[in-house]
């Protein structure tokens, strides 16, 4: 059997790699197809998970190119009959074309750029803490009660800094005892790690670990959902730590009567669901709950929203990979945000921020929809003095 598969199978240690990652649960799909006709990317180009599946299980040839247009959505997860996790399926995968050298080009430079400085954005290591610093957000102190643990998307990326800004202020208005994890700590991974590339993954979540384990505060407090994500479930248990995101304080402390809204202006918005906030956090309600809590915002639904949301294409390392125009998910986003005339496109990730605006400048709408996180129009309103 084994000289068969030798045979029959140019790609067995593939194959060998599925069945580690997915063991026995790999050997319950029957092939339905659920996967591949609830995938975002069937609305723009001809590609099946099923098809995948099959073909990398056998470990025959032909799935290589596949392999990197995942996502890591997780809508197929959440809809497979059989529960398989799909996404860890393509991880598996990658894993093993990593090692072989077969890491795609636009993935390399931040790759590169985690190993050398610790961030994908291949920037000096040294101003990491320049947004912080500039905006007086203060560093972790013993006395402190809660971690701010920022994406390098806001450290590093001068459109996402602003976010970042945002949430320092609200968290000194509401009075919060907290401080910023800087050089301490390092990039979470966890767009990393949905590459394959494991042995870097392991490098920066060991850094993460050792800084936390050595902070009195209890509680970290994450401005990206894919920081969270990575603490929440690819981080072994930090003794007695807590980990949430923005948008769930920010419902707390509006519950609390901490911060009250005394202005929003009018404005018809409409709310992007990061996959990582929700189908892989579970986090739907909270954002939803802030925005709805602010004076003169009127809140629509798009077609595809909480658990049916359409994926930004960021995840998954896609946010370095290069598409071209009428193949982009954050293009489909952008449209369906238009057609529900909202003015502005929320959303909650600073990843989710660059490819829908990417989309928008794109498709050339900068006049008709901007887009804002959760935080910013937030802040906007309890800068005029909302806070008790």
């Amino acid at each position: 059997m084994a000289e068969f598969m030798r045979c029959t199978s140019p790609m067995l240690e593939v194959a060998q790699a599925l069945l580690e990652a997915g063991g026995e649960e790999l050997k319950t799909c029957y092939q339905c197809g659920t996967c591949t006709s609830v995938c975002p990317w069937g609305n723009l180009i001809e590609f099946s998970p099923r098809r995948f599946i099959e073909t990398a299980r056998l470990g025959l040839e032909g799935f290589e190119e596949a392999t990197w247009t995942c996502v890591q959505c997780r809508m197929c997860q959440d809809r497979c009959p059989q529960q398989i996790d799909i996404p860890q399926i393509f991880r598996a995968v990658r894993g093993v074309l990593s090692e072989g050298g077969s890491t795609p080009p636009a993935l390399r430079v931040p790759l590169a750029g985690l190993r050398g400085e610790g961030n994908p954005w291949v920037e000096p290591r040294e101003k990491k803490t320049a947004w912080a610093t500039k905006n007086d957000v203060p560093a972790l102190a013993p006395e402190h009660e809660v971690v701010l643990f920022a994406c390098c998307a806001n450290e590093y990326e001068a459109r996402n800094q602003r976010d970042g800004v945002a949430v320092a202020g609200l968290m000194k208005a509401a009075g919060v005892s907290f401080g910023y994890l800087g050089k301490e700590g390092t990039c979470c991974g966890d767009l990393i790690a949905t590459t394959g590339a494991e042995s870097l993954f392991s490098l920066l979540r060991k850094t993460n670990l050792n800084a936390l384990g050595g902070v009195s505060a209890r509680t970290t407090v994450t401005i990206s959902p894919h920081c969270l994500n990575a603490f929440r479930n690819r981080y072994p248990a930090v003794l007695g730590m807590t980990f949430r995101h923005v948008t769930e304080l920010w419902d707390e402390l509006l519950r609390e009567g901490v911060l009250k809204p005394s202005r929003g202006g009018a404005a018809r918005v409409t709310y992007h669901d990061p996959c990582y906030l929700g189908r892989h956090n579970g986090v739907y309600e909270a954002p939803r709950n802030v925005l709805k809590a602010i004076p003169g915002i009127e809140l629509v639904e798009m077609a595809h929203h909480h658990e049916r949301s359409i994926c930004c294409g960021g995840g998954g390392g896609g946010a370095w990979m290069e598409r071209p125009k009428g193949e982009r998910l954050g293009d489909l986003r952008v449209m369906e945000a238009v057609s529900t005339g909202a003015d502005t496109l929320v959303t909650a990730c600073p990843y989710c921020v660059q490819m829908l605006e990417a989309s928008v400048l794109g498709l050339n709408l900068e006049g008709k929809i901007k887009v804002r996180t959760v935080s910013e129009l937030l802040s906007d309103s309890i800068a005029q003095g909302g806070v008790e």
